[in-house]
């Protein structure tokens, strides 16, 4: 098996080096980009393994991360998220970096940090025909639940309709999180960024090879692929995104077609993307937003796509919608435990007191919704609070209030989450962490 496995390494790699490129030839051998990296790895044990060290090359403290300018980088300034970088006539395609040795890479890597520190992050462009693309996955994936007795759970592993967030939504990289700065931060800091490019150029990444031996391992280099550093690096924060794929799972077995759906806490549009891929009649979405840029966004996401929409520029504690509402369903802020942006419209720079927190938004806004939701309305909550003490406080102050103010609990979810590879789950055994959505009526 393993020859065979080579042998195919080597053809699919003389073929992808050819002129006709790789993307044809992945389409026309239905070969995977992830399958062809598996593959290489058969070639670069053997023959590149003098090149990629069982060690990771820290940069020594006392080199001053400051390099002179060159014209070696052949990319336009600000180039679109995936595309491959030119250094020299090389493109940096993680074949070619495993050729050559970590000195030769961090040579690279300089000129790399020069390029990324002028990006600029928060413009990031993104291929429009991916988003149209994801938008149709999103409509077509067929959502299901699992039930185990009496718990009911949702799988939340599927990425239809995360590229279409991140097209529209380049501030997600500006939240940050108690003690981590936000990935845009990250990104604009020359320390951090320089971590980040040594690491995906492989001097300080180390992966297992086939014979369980740890070495270095160079990724191909795009913005993406940066962005994607600074998220694994372990000092910024990534942000707690709803996946849309969820929202529609849960939207499909609770809206009715003619519905009003009501998302107090929008944010970055994924529920919104959940609610009109799930392909439900005359539903409208309404929606509070006081971030202006993440409001903004929503707006052009919404007549992009042509969502019939009625989003307010106010928090929830504030606003109450004439039009009755079927069904309410979001995901509440942690008080202060993540930051968006540093508005005074944030309800927790309105708000810095916990208790006052407490009453003049979340227990205002469980009020409004009781006065907006219909008869035999579907109130909706997405509560986690599993992390540390904090959160489990935050998350039984959320739902004391909700009892207090007369909702009943009719039904409660479970939403399971691979944990990231970045946690100790191999030390642990826990591969999952679980947050609930529970559904009330009144």
């Amino acid at each position: 098996m393993y020859n065979i496995l080579k042998e195919r390494a080597i053809k699919l790699r003389k073929r992808l080096n050819t002129k006709r490129g790789a993307k044809s030839q992945m389409i026309e051998t239905k070969t995977t980009s992830k399958e062809i990296e598996f593959f290489d790895n058969f070639i670069f044990d053997d023959n590149n393994s003098v090149n990629l060290k069982t060690r990771k090359k820290e940069w020594p403290k006392n080199i001053p991360i400051d390099f002179s300018q060159t014209n070696n980088i052949k990319n336009k300034k600000n180039c679109p998220a995936d595309e491959l970088i030119v250094w020299k006539n090389h493109e940096l395609h993680y074949s070619y970096l495993k050729s050559i040795d970590e000195d030769k890479r961090d040579k690279i890597a300089k000129d790399l940090l020069n390029y990324f520190i002028s990006y600029n992050w928060d413009k990031i462009r993104y291929n429009k025909e991916q988003v149209e693309k994801d938008w149709e996955n999103l409509k077509n994936i067929k959502t299901r639940i699992t039930k185990r007795g009496k718990d009911i759970f949702i799988d939340n592993v599927s990425a239809s309709g995360t590229k279409i967030y991140k097209y529209f939504f380049p501030n997600v990289l500006k939240v940050s999180s108690k003690g981590k700065i936000s990935v845009y931060d990250a990104l604009n800091d020359k320390e951090f960024l320089w971590k980040i490019i040594r690491n995906r150029m492989g001097n300080t990444l180390l992966y297992n090879t086939k014979n369980r031996e740890a070495r270095q391992w160079p990724m191909s280099i795009r913005p993406a692929m940066i962005l994607q550093g600074a998220k694994c690096s372990g000092f910024s924060s990534v942000g707690s995104i709803f996946k849309p794929i969820v929202a529609k799972t849960i939207y499909e077995r609770w809206v009715k077609n003619g519905d009003n759906v009501y998302d107090f806490s929008c944010g970055f549009g994924t529920r919104l993307l959940g609610l009109m891929s799930a392909g439900i009649k005359d539903v409208k979405y309404y929606g509070c937003e006081p971030n202006s840029e993440t409001y903004d966004n929503l707006i052009k996401m919404s007549k992009y796509f042509g969502f019939n929409v009625d989003i307010r520029k106010r928090g929830s504690e504030d606003v109450i919608f004439k039009d009755k509402m079927g069904f309410v369903f979001s995901s509440p802020p942690y008080f202060n435990y993540e930051s968006y942006c540093n508005e005074k419209t944030q309800c927790y720079n309105r708000y810095p007191d916990y208790e006052k927190w407490l009453e003049r938004y979340w227990r205002k806004t469980v009020k409004n919704i009781k006065k907006m939701l219909k008869k035999n309305g579907v109130f909706a909550v997405n509560i986690g609070g599993l992390a540390n003490p904090e959160m489990v406080r935050i998350a039984e102050d959320f739902k004391r209030i909700i009892k207090e103010e007369g909702f009943k609990l009719k039904e409660t979810w479970w939403m399971r989450t691979s944990r990231s590879h970045l946690t100790n789950k191999k030390k642990t055994g826990v591969l999952f962490k679980q947050e609930g959505i529970y559904f009330y009526g009144h």
